[in-house]
Order: C-alpha cells, then structure tokens, then sequence
C-alpha cells in the first residue's frame, strides 16, 4: 500500500517525465513557428508594398528565438534533475530495485513492459516498486 511519503517521492520522481514532455511541447510550437515562417510567400502585384510579410516573418523570428532560448533553459534544468534523480535511485542497494525505478522514471516504462522485460509477474514488480520507495532518500 502506498504511503504518503511513498507519494511524495513519486510526485518528485515524476517531476522529470513532466519536465521532458514539456520540452517536447515546446519543440512542437517550435517547429509549428519555423514551418509558418517559411510558408509566408509573397504576392505578385503592381500595387505598392506594405511591411506585412516582413512584420510577419521578423514576429516569427522573435517568437522562434524566444521560444529556443526556452528550450535551452529547460533542458539544462531537465539534465540537473535527471542527474538528482539517478544518483538518489542508484543509493539504493539492491539491483532489481534500482532497475525498477530506472525503467519507470527515467525510461518512462509502464509498470506492465518493466514485468515483461524484467521477466517477472506485475505484482512482484509493484513490491518491487514499494520496497524501492522506502529505500529511496528524497
């Protein structure tokens, strides 16, 4: 049975699967600015010009370094907290342990493919798992 502080250690061991799909979010609207960006095309006309394709397109590239010096910072925040996380999970003593919480908190592996490939039943897997986060200074 899950405890409090057996929470409290998921909810910190989690932190690093959040922060990657956000970096991935981001890298999306990333490329989503850039792919909008090199379809502006231009009009043949004979009418004078405005500055709206060009507004445009220095707009997108306002948006595109922002949004890259974003990424920047949070992947240096997400190697400082996955680096946290492997030295804690690898302070614990016991292999199958240390496997378990590797394959599902910086694997990202659901509980279901750690049996598979560890060649165990699921529920030896969540003792496995319960005895790690006992294990496990946070």
């Amino acid at each position: 049975m899950l405890t409090d502080e057996h929470r409290n250690k998921i909810a910190y061991l989690n932190q690093y699967r959040y922060a990657d799909k956000e970096i991935d979010r981001k890298i999306r609207e990333l490329e989503n600015w850039k792919s909008k960006i090199y379809n502006v095309t231009s009009t043949i006309s004979d009418m004078p010009k405005g500055r709206g394709r060009t507004d445009t397109i220095a707009s997108g590239i306002a948006n595109i370094n922002e949004i890259e010096q974003t990424i920047n910072s949070d992947i240096d925040t997400l190697v400082k907290l996955r680096k946290d996380i492997e030295v804690r999970i690898n302070k614990v003593n016991d292999l199958k342990q240390k496997e378990v919480l590797k394959c599902r908190y910086l694997d990202f592996k659901s509980f279901e493919q750690i049996a598979v490939d560890n060649h165990m039943a699921i529920r030896h897997i969540f003792r496995i798992h319960e005895v790690a986060l006992d294990n496990l200074k946070i």
